[in-house]
């Protein structure tokens, strides 16, 4: 038997019923029987955080890591080391081979995995070649799930109407243009080769979230450029060449091209970002199990250090979905910003009577006004120290979960080598001091915690917190009774009906003692005045599974391509190819940006010294017009969220849809209408 007959044996049976149905059961039970080992391996009392037995938790009986183990597993990372991260990765790679099987491939695949492994396998083996191993394997790997998601893509639009067939061809246009195709093999080769760049010597915290970065942002970028340019592609030259003379004498109505066309952009999208959020997810689940910094293996610390360091951020707050909460602002004064506004406008007139002082002059004097008393609010001089409110806290009393303040101090210039000592109160009790580097966010766990009290040998109340390498030996005793005088504060006794008040102080706190007794307290200043700026101080607390939460950051991402393919269609339906690219393409750098021009105008001071300065603020009024436009679209970024692991909730999820929908909805009818009144048989393109 020659290899032509072998090879058409080999396609009658990958497409024979009977194949698939045994395929499918095996992929199946796999599946399942690996699920199934996975759930029990983690069932363990290690892993569920069983109390430890009286005898291993005596005074002359050291901790172990296990036992560390065990405690912080079950009072930060709850259950970070469950099956369910597992199970999600089985379900993706067994979903992606069985749609392989029912389209019919599963032998050529198999084929294609045994060729992989002969050729790539070898090349592992040696430390010099195993970086290019890897890249053949991760090239090979999403160019096949590419080419197997595209074909199913075809099958699900598969069947009659005009709609689905100009679906279909734009499918099968995107990978015969030479356009899409640059993309599509950039986003393969990209995707494959950023693991090779991660630093093994860094902590696992930075592996893990540089990866998500430029994993999820690089594809969103490579993919919306793409559907931004393809989607014009599409429609102005089937214009140009005339090829849509050939579509619309069937006859089909312009709403079903523009759909179909949109239909297909949208597929292909989705497709591409498949591929790229499944590559993502898959790794970043692969770097989760391996040891952090300060382990000897994944979850386990080397003895006597507790829990890493490294560790505790990656799950309290990377893969996690934390809702941030910030600062409350200070309380304005209505009448007396009122009073100040119109001082200053007096002042304008006195110096020039014909001048008028709009409506939006004003709007922006009180913005500026208003920041300025949030300055004056979140600035504390040395010695100095200021309450904080942190409102609309959804923790229960009972609730025993990880809480996490991230705060950020600007002064003096904010030189690198320079810190400073900052003492943060906690609901009664005494302030921790923290030594702090300026101009960066710095994070502290402060729940849930362990509260010693005073005794005659240490008089001074001293706190536990998460981070801290004692904190799960501390633990462990108290639970077994042989620790006395402290106690477990969880985060929902430290919330008060929603509310949480934090005390910062400029400067060290510190006790003053007489004969070992407390006789007062002091805060030992700072060298300059310290200031927060907007966002760089707040509170946030576990609020969702870190795998639900990348599932709803990707369909955001997928209603954001969908609106950029519509956007594509809507310019190429009146404009020709370069004008429409460049058109869209801007359109898209605006919306993408809006959010950053924003910020920039919030911080652009429009009055020196009382006095309005009219070209500042004419910049201000135009930049903030235009980001006004595009505002709701740039506050729908949720990759920023998901790499700070921040919740990505419901409600986003829904804005998404609803701010999308719209848009689409108004240029798909523009669209419709621009096409109806067009003269597609004398245009060309030109």
């Amino acid at each position: 038997m020659n290899f032509t007959e072998l090879k058409a044996r080999a396609d009658t049976i990958q497409q024979s019923r009977g194949f698939k149905l045994i395929a499918s059961a095996v992929i199946l039970l796999a599946a399942i029987g690996f699920s199934v080992a996975t759930f029990v391996a983690t069932s363990s009392p290690v892993f569920q955080g069983e109390s430890v037995p009286e005898a291993t938790a005596s005074p002359d009986t050291s901790i172990t890591n296990t036992d560390a183990a065990q405690i912080m597993l079950e009072t930060v990372l709850k259950g970070a080391r469950g099956p369910t991260g597992t199970v999600i990765a089985t379900g993706i790679v067994a979903v992606a081979a069985l749609i392989v099987v029912w389209l019919g491939l599963g032998l050529t695949y198999l084929t294609l995995g045994v060729v992989l492994l002969a050729v790539a396998g070898p090349l592992w083996l040696f430390e010099g070649t195993r970086g290019f191993s890897k890249l053949v394997i991760g090239i090979v790997v999403l160019a096949a799930a590419f080419s197997a998601l595209m074909q199913g893509a075809r099958l699900v639009l598969s069947g009659k109407g005009p709609i689905r067939a100009i679906a279909r061809n734009v499918l099968a246009e995107a990978v015969r243009l030479r356009l899409s195709v640059v993309f599509i093999v950039l986003l393969i080769f990209g995707l494959a080769a950023l693991p090779g760049v991660l630093d093994a010597d860094q902590p696992l915290r930075y592996r893990v979230q540089s990866f998500m970065q430029f994993g999820t942002g690089g594809s969103f970028w490579l993919i919306a450029l793409l559907t931004v340019f393809f989607s014009v592609s599409t429609v102005s030259t089937e214009q140009r060449d005339k090829i849509i003379w050939q579509t619309m004498t069937k006859p089909v109505a312009s709403w079903k091209y523009i759909f179909g066309k949109w239909l297909g952009v949208s597929a292909l999208a989705a497709v591409l970002l498949s591929v790229s959020s499944s590559g993502v997810f898959l790794f970043v689940e692969y770097l989760r199990n391996q040891p952090a910094l300060g382990e000897k293996e994944a979850y386990i610390a080397y003895a006597d250090s507790g829990m890493s360091e490294d560790r505790l951020v990656l799950e309290t707050q990377i893969l996690s979905a934390q809702r941030e909460i910030e600062a409350e602002e200070p309380i304005i004064d209505e009448q007396a910003l009122r009073n100040v506004i119109e001082e200053t406008i007096g002042k304008v007139r006195a110096d020039n009577p014909d001048y008028v002082v709009t409506r939006s002059i004003e709007e922006k004097l009180r913005e500026e006004f208003i920041k300025r008393g949030r300055l004056m609010y979140f600035a504390l001089q040395p010695s100095e120290s200021q309450t904080y409110v942190f409102k609309g806290i959804d923790i229960g009393p009972e609730e025993d979960i990880p809480m996490v303040l991230r705060y950020r101090v600007d002064a003096s210039a904010n030189e690198p080598d320079l810190q400073y000592k900052i003492s943060i109160g906690l609901p009664g009790m005494a302030p921790i001091v923290r030594d702090t580097g300026l101009g960066h966010t710095h994070t502290l766990p402060i729940a849930p915690l362990i509260l010693f009290a005073p005794t005659p040998s240490d008089p001074q109340p001293r706190i536990l917190l998460p981070d801290e390498p004692t904190f799960s030996t501390a633990l462990t005793l108290l639970r077994s009774g042989e620790l006395t005088g402290a106690q477990y504060i969880t985060a929902g006794q430290l919330v008060a009906e929603g509310d949480f008040a934090i005390e910062i102080g400029n400067g060290e706190f510190a006790y003053v003692l007489e004969n070992n007794n407390i006789a007062g307290t002091v805060l030992i200043p700072n060298g300059d005045r310290m200031i927060i700026p907007p966002g760089g101080l707040t509170l946030s607390y576990n609020a969702g599974s870190y795998h639900a939460n990348y599932a709803r950051t990707m369909g955001v991402l997928w209603l954001k391509l969908a609106f950029l393919a519509m956007l594509g269609i809507f310019c190429s339906t009146f404009l020709s190819f370069p004008v429409a690219s460049m058109v869209s393409f801007g359109v898209f750098l605006m919306a993408e940006s809006a959010g950053y021009v924003q910020l920039a105008v919030d911080n652009y001071a429009t009055v020196d010294e009382g006095k309005i300065q009219f070209g500042k603020l004419a910049i201000a009024v135009v930049a903030k017009s235009v980001s006004w436009i595009f505002r709701t679209y740039s506050d729908l970024s949720p990759i920023e969220s998901l790499v700070n692991g921040q919740v990505v909730g419901g409600v986003t999820v829904l804005k998404a849809i609803a701010v999308v929908g719209i848009w689409c909805a108004v240029l798909f009818g523009a669209s419709t209408l621009i096409f109806k009144r067009r003269e597609l048989a004398t245009y060309s393109g030109q």
